[in-house]
């Protein structure tokens, strides 16, 4: 019998491994070992139901998405770790409703941030992936779903510092 995983527990520890992992990558443009965190509201304060707050608080500290990042980094980080991907049929069928509902939690942050957005999707032996809102020509492309161009995590982040930073 297989034990049980604790899904909020799996999703915070994902955060924390993508928020080492870009703190590494960027390490050397930064000069701080830990440019990038673990958000420990994930984006819930202002996210999903409590979006009206963005009408009703000052947003000049607010911080979206799942990862607290330098200011002037370019994106908004929502990250997902799930055990099992979507079935071929849904993909095939352009419709996985559990992307359609990331992507919709993602692309409501980059509103309120004013910032693209790089939703990372991790499934158990499957390589990390990402699904941006624009096209980046120099490296390859996985896949396009809807709106989205997504490439793996590995690709994306040999791309140039200027990609990242303001």
């Amino acid at each position: 019998m297989s034990k049980k995983v604790n899904g909020k527990n799996k999703g915070n520890s994902y955060e924390r491994k993508i928020a080492n992992l870009l703190s590494q990558r960027f390490q050397p443009i930064l000069g701080i070992e830990k440019g990038f965190r673990r958000n420990g509201d994930s984006g819930s304060y202002f996210g999903g139901s409590n979006q009206a707050r963005t009408q009703t608080h000052n947003l000049d500290y607010a911080i979206f998405g799942d990862i607290i990042c330098p200011q002037n980094f370019q994106f908004v980080i929502e990250c997902k770790h799930y055990k099992t991907p979507p079935s071929w049929q849904s993909f095939l069928d352009g419709s996985v409703k559990q992307w359609d509902d990331w992507v919709a939690q993602n692309d409501q942050d980059c509103l309120n941030a004013k910032l693209p957005g790089a939703l990372i999707i991790k499934y158990n032996n499957v390589s990390d992936m990402v699904f941006l809102t624009q096209e980046e020509t120099s490296i390859r492309q996985c896949f396009r779903y809807k709106q989205r161009y997504v490439y793996q995590l590995s690709d994306w982040l040999t791309l140039s510092d200027s990609v990242f930073f303001k």
